[in-house]
């Protein structure tokens, strides 16, 4: 039987010792548990970010509905204000109306009067 043993290389070609290599290894294995922990740290701030996130949205789509049913009432008053205006400028209009007709009928009543008069 053939063992096949490859030592381990440095990067600069230096053969470890099995002592270096096992520091080396462990030094490895540090690195990728704090890497690990760093991971899990993010996305931990990530899912409260997140959370976060989604109550500010949804604060602002109540916020927007409650300014949509806002401007909906609002053009429903506007609508009745402007149907109050509209029925107020009628009145007005029928009221110039009768008294430019008055005054008509009254300029034409003192145009006869002196006409007749001559």
């Amino acid at each position: 039987m053939e063992d096949n043993w490859e030592n381990p290389y440095e990067e600069d070609g230096v053969t470890l010792g099995p002592e270096e290599a096992l520091f080396r290894e462990t030094e490895k294995i540090k690195a990728l548990k704090v890497e690990k922990l760093q991971l899990k740290d993010t996305i931990e701030k990530l899912k409260i970010k997140n959370d976060t996130l989604v109550k500010t949205n949804q604060s602002l789509e109540k916020q927007l509905t409650s300014l949509a049913d806002y401007s909906g009432s609002r053009t429903n008053f506007k609508s009745s204000e402007n149907y109050d205006t509209l029925q107020s400028d009628q009145n007005n209009q029928i009221r110039w109306s009768f008294y430019l007709l008055i005054f008509n009928l009254i300029s034409l009543a003192t145009l006869l009067f002196f006409f007749l008069k001559q």
